[in-house]
């Protein structure tokens, strides 16, 4: 009876091994669903903002923006040594646009043309309501909906529309060009 359960072990494992490796064979690999990466890999600015963009990308748009990242939050600030969200705005805008716009977040509103999201280009404006009736933050759209904003807590950073906080205060989309 030995004999039998060792013989019957053995055989089991030579079967289930056979199995594996016939089912293996007949088995077609899933399509990758994953973008594929570029040959030349992310630039050190895709990187810094943790996106990667596709080739029509304003390139001198996001250079300009991940040179900002981490930059401190100071009030009435507009430089890298320290800004507010407006500021960044307006020093992004001359630099990159050339167009000199307001440095308040409700005068931005105000005097930008309101866009859909479908229209949205890099640069375009994210305008929310924190406190108030009135737009008092506002943030610049990247890719999808990404978009690159100073935070009071964190500096400049990148998030996303769809994050509860900043979906709840969202007021719009608007643009200078």
């Amino acid at each position: 009876m030995s004999y039998c359960w060792k013989t019957g072990r053995i055989c089991f494992s030579i079967v289930l091994l056979l199995g594996l490796a016939l089912s293996g064979c007949k088995t077609k690999p899933k399509p990758s669903i994953e973008k594929p990466r570029r040959e030349t890999g992310l630039s050190d600015y895709e990187r810094k903002l943790g996106l990667e963009l596709p080739e029509s990308a304003n390139r001198s748009f996001f250079e300009e923006v991940a040179q900002w990242m981490g930059t401190p939050y100071r009030y009435g600030g507009s430089s890298k040594q320290g800004t507010d969200c407006s500021g960044f705005v307006q020093q992004v805008y001359l630099k990159v646009f050339g167009l000199k716009v307001e440095h308040q977040s409700a005068l931005l509103f105000e005097k930008s043309k309101r866009i859909r999201k479908e229209q949205l280009r890099e640069g375009d404006l994210y305008f929310f309501k924190i406190s108030g009736n009135k737009v008092s933050h506002v943030g610049m759209h990247l890719s999808g909906d990404f978009f690159i904003h100073a935070s009071t807590k964190k500096g400049v950073v990148v998030n996303r529309l769809q994050e509860a906080y900043y979906s709840q205060h969202f007021v719009g989309y608007g643009t200078f060009r």
